[in-house]
């Protein structure tokens, strides 16, 4: 698996998915903490100076080269108006102006000075505040609040901002209605927790295609299951069994050789490797959703999975289970109750993502916790916890990012 780079050991990262018109992933806003707590999202003038943001620049730099889309990272105006050097790539990142900035002659100045180097730089909670009008010509995209910004209030100066060819990012987008009326005003870009909240219609049922899918999750899910009946299982399914194969040969499994069959596989894998892929495939293969809403879980699955593990737990499959499973709903858009009486789960896995109950729901709770910026649940981790979700989830998102290549 890809591994995060160590520069970035000693900050508690979380990276926020901005989307484009289709759902396919554009870029990242970076959202960080210090193991202290002592800084909050921003690059300010003081961490100029320090290892931090050298480590953050040189770890942003790294990244970038694995998952090959910008990130978008918040500095202040005193490390904008010094004479500090950003050690980064302007090409790798837009820099966020943020929203409560004063604006001066000199402070203009400034940003001209970053633009004619380079740097792309992007208007954060922009209210129509016209005091910000001499930033335009250097500006390349406007963000806009749209929980608290009624955009259809301000359709004139969202056309206004297009005609001065702006790329317009509808922030805290949080569901689909909202994506909708965004999309329908012409906003380019999409940031926030719509594609994790699933338009669940109530009374809804499995449709028999999915049904059949979930039987045979339900079978791949039994611990005493033998590799005849996973192999069988498997090629009643011609697109599974190709896709299966397509992933055991690619990089991200590391065979040292080509596999042609199942039960060649699972001499080289295991059987529970190639249950979890089954599993992963058999779920894609029928949801007619983009591929960035199993990004969410494919990060909360194998973080769950990755610190499982450092705790040297027995069962880090079943953690990847809870993970995976934890979000079905959002697949299938039908409530979890109704899913789970076709599923035979293990009760600790089924008490893990109803109630974080046991070791599992804790493992869950943490990779869900940094997963929604939860600051306030992370901050009363110990250090060496903190250390180690920060790692686990920065870690299963290179990973997810591999496996989508071939799911």
């Amino acid at each position: 698996m890809a591994s995060l780079p160590g520069t970035l050991n000693d900050l508690m990262m979380a990276q926020q998915p901005i989307f484009d018109k289709k759902n396919k992933l554009f870029g990242y806003e970076l959202l960080f903490r210090n193991n202290d707590e002592t800084m909050a999202n921003v690059i300010d003038g003081e961490d100029a100076t320090s290892q931090v943001l050298v480590n953050l620049c040189i770890g942003i730099t790294e990244l970038e080269t694995q998952m090959r889309t910008p990130y978008f990272v918040n500095i202040t105006r005193d490390l904008l108006m010094s004479d500090a050097f950003f050690p980064i790539d302007p090409t790798l990142v837009y820099i966020e102006i943020l929203e409560d900035q004063k604006i001066t002659p000199t402070f203009i100045e400034s940003v001209a000075s970053w633009h004619k180097a380079g740097y792309r730089f992007v208007l954060d909670d922009y209210n129509f505040d016209p005091s910000y009008a001499g930033l335009f010509p250097y500006i390349k995209m406007v963000k806009i609040d749209v929980l608290h910004t009624d955009p259809y209030k301000h359709h004139e100066q969202i056309q206004a901002l297009k005609d001065q060819k702006l790329i317009l990012v509808a922030e805290k987008v949080e569901d689909q209605k909202m994506y909708d009326e965004c999309k329908e005003l012409g906003f380019d870009l999409f940031q926030g927790y719509y594609l994790q909240k699933p338009s669940i219609v109530k009374g809804r049922r499995i449709n028999s295609s999915m049904s059949n899918a979930l039987e045979l999750v339900s079978e791949l899910s039994n611990e005493n299951i033998t590799v005849e009946k996973v192999t069988k299982l498997v090629s009643k399914d011609p697109r599974l069994s190709y896709q299966l194969l397509r992933i055991l040969n690619s990089p991200i499994c590391g065979l040292q050789r080509k596999v042609t069959n199942l039960k060649e596989a699972v001499v080289f894998l295991g059987l529970k490797q190639i249950k979890k892929w089954a599993l992963l495939i058999t779920i894609t293969a029928n949801s007619k959703h983009s591929n960035e809403i199993f990004r969410f879980l494919l990060i909360r699955a194998k973080c769950c999975e990755a610190l499982a593990v450092q705790e040297k737990s027995t069962s880090p499959d079943s953690d990847f289970m809870a993970g995976i499973m934890s979000g079905i709903d959002l697949v299938l858009q039908v409530e979890k109750k109704i899913v789970f009486e076709q599923i035979n789960l293990d009760d600790e896995i089924l008490e893990a993502i109803k109630h974080y109950r046991g070791d599992i729901g804790t493992r869950l709770r943490k990779a869900c916790a940094l997963e929604k910026q939860d600051w306030n649940y992370i901050a009363v981790l110990p250090s060496v916890e903190r250390i180690a979700l920060s790692r686990s989830y920065g870690e299963a998102s290179l990973w997810a990012n591999d496996t989508l290549k071939y799911v």
